[in-house]
């Protein structure tokens, strides 16, 4: 176990996630836990679809015979007259919202082509579904590290279509590292990774309005060029559960969503991600109402890799609340409050303190200036309390800040649906913090953390792919479908970023520990994109992401990092 200290500074990057991850699967995993995984995967599926068949076909697809109409009771008749005026009432809201996320979310072309749109029986469901879930803030991509979410379509870590009976969603990526140390001079370890990954899924709408959805995750990662660990360097990610909720969709402006399901705040880089919970939502005319209670998945990795008894068990409870204003026209205004806890682990027989609990408190805005012009804002202010790196007991006040901002502009008449982004990400750092995730290494007693921690998704570029934690990031870019007359080729996109880093405290850590040098100039960065829509369920992507280090790194450490991703995503 790492002592306290500045000395303690871990590497936080994709190398350091890989092994983590393997070690532990090679140190828990088994053969015959596998396959009982797999028969409890199989026992599973047969059971959701004896339940698919027990409640009767979809509602989509449901004709009444003519005697049950016949014979229908007046009280039947009269709540089926209550739904209809509670959801005219609701529909009052649908002018607000629809021209409220037209310009987000339906109006423009994609930054990244999306499965095709699925039809719905329930338009007022869709409707809320947009309000909910804010398509518009999906990040196009992720955090690096979080490998097996990686891809150029991130809309599929929401559920894929709530009126089909089941499918499946497989994606491959592949991954090429190139310098990730910084230095040429010195032999890259791993020199990539490849991970398989297939997810099925069932839905079903009963005749009650209620749903549930499950889908099932199988996945592997494989190291490529490993000196660290033993052969095979690959592992089973395992047979689980990605998604097993239920939601009772019984009055037109309520829906209770129990189970494992995707949840965030905001616009996501807070916190977003797939976690165990409750959730609620009341819709009114103008005002979307939101909260929820969730608690990390088992075994998922822990944010803080220096409890070193819990590497693979993060523990963190989230509660939040969130309020959504649509009256007024083309924006929406949003706050909401988030709670973290770390769930008080400690290691066996040890003394120290790992406590984190942390308090958000977001504000945003998204809107247009124009149909084709959409931009938004998010500022969120955090405190709470710490552990220490230097002391036994006791904590320290958490006293941070971050927000993002940005805009699109779309070329609506232009043939090549070219559209031009420009982003500005801020999360404030410590000065004596060495790591910006762990508490060995991090905040010291007696002093406020100004370091600002979250738990959600962004896009701060592929090579360096840093934590939003003591760091600020301009981005611009823009992306371009140019051979629209091609009838194989129309839906081809080709893209670019360009990135300018840097710290926000000079003497602060950052994710990437080899930036020691006490300058805000981290360095700069570019991200190419080819994102081929071959087929209507079939994705094919390339990127190419380069980092240049600035001064904030030392002499030995300036080489060019390189990263080239190549995958696909089929869908079901």
């Amino acid at each position: 176990m790492q002592g306290p200290g500045r000395d303690a500074r871990k590497k936080y990057d994709i190398k350091e996630f890989f092994k983590s991850k393997l070690i532990i699967y090679k140190l828990e995993g088994g053969r015959h836990k596998q396959m009982k995984k797999l028969l409890t995967f199989t026992l599973t599926i047969v059971i959701a679809l004896s339940l698919t068949l027990a409640f009767g076909p979809v509602i989509a697809a449901e004709t009444p015979d003519e005697g049950k109409k016949a014979d229908a009771p007046k009280k039947a008749k009269k709540a089926s007259s209550k739904k209809k005026k509670a959801a005219k009432k609701i529909s009052e809201a649908k002018p607000a919202a629809e021209e409220t996320l037209k310009p987000l979310i339906e109006g423009q072309p994609d930054p990244v082509v999306k499965p095709a749109a699925s039809n719905t029986s329930d338009a007022s469901d869709m409707r809320s579904e947009n309000v909910r879930s804010g398509l518009s803030g999906v990040p196009v991509s992720s955090d690096i590290s979080n490998l097996m979410f990686a891809s150029n379509d991130m809309t599929y870590l929401l559920p894929q279509d709530l009126s089909s009976r089941w499918g499946f969603v497989f994606a491959y990526n592949y991954y090429k590292f190139i310098d990730e140390d910084k230095n040429s001079a010195v032999l890259d370890s791993p020199t990539g990774a490849d991970a398989p990954d297939l997810r099925f899924w069932i839905s079903k709408r009963l005749k009650n309005n209620d749903n549930y959805y499950m889908r099932a995750r199988y996945g592997r990662l494989n190291l490529k060029g490993d000196n660290n660990l033993a052969a095979p360097n690959s592992k089973n990610i395992g047979l689980k559960f990605d998604m097993l909720y239920y939601t009772f969709n019984r009055k037109p402006d309520t829906n209770i969503r129990i189970g494992r399901q995707f949840l965030r705040v905001g616009r996501g880089f807070t916190y977003a991600g797939i976690s165990d919970g409750l959730h609620i939502e009341k819709l009114y005319p103008k005002w979307v109402l939101a909260g929820f209670g969730a608690r990390t998945q088992p075994r998922e990795t822990n944010s803080d890799q220096s409890n070193a008894g819990y590497l693979n068990r993060s523990y963190r409870d989230f509660y939040g609340v969130q309020a959504d204003y649509l009256g007024l026209k083309n924006k929406k205004v949003y706050g909401y409050i988030l709670a973290e806890r770390d769930g008080k682990v400690k290691i066996p027989y040890v003394a120290k303190e790992y406590t984190y609990d942390a308090n958000y408190y977001g504000a945003g805005l998204e809107g247009s200036f124009k149909p084709n012009w959409p931009y938004y804002f998010e500022y969120v202010v955090q405190n709470g309390k710490t552990a220490s790196t230097n002391a036994v007991t006791g904590t320290d006040d958490i006293k941070a800040n971050s927000y993002y901002l940005g805009t699109d502009y779309y070329f609506q008449k232009n043939k090549y649906k070219p559209f031009l982004t420009l982003e500005y990400a801020h999360a404030s750092g410590d000065p004596d913090r060495a790591s910006v995730t762990n508490v060995v290494g991090g905040n010291l007693a007696g002093t406020d953390d100004k370091n600002f921690m979250p738990y959600g998704v962004y896009d701060l570029g592929l090579a360096l792919h840093p934590r939003l934690s003591n760091i600020n990031v301009f981005k611009f870019g823009g992306f371009i479908k140019p051979f629209y007359k091609s009838e194989y080729f129309k839906e081809m996109q080709l893209g670019a970023k360009y990135m300018i880093y840097n710290k926000d405290d000079a003497n602060g850590a950052v994710s990437d520990a080899f930036a020691t040098v006490a300058s805000k100039n981290l360095g700069t960065g570019y991200d190419l994109y080819l994102t081929w829509r071959l087929f209507s369920d079939t994705l094919i992507y390339v990127n190419y992401g380069v980092f240049s280090p600035g001064d904030a790194y030392p002499a030995g450490r300036r080489d060019s990092s390189k990263l080239i991703n190549f995958g696909t995503t089929l869908f079901f």
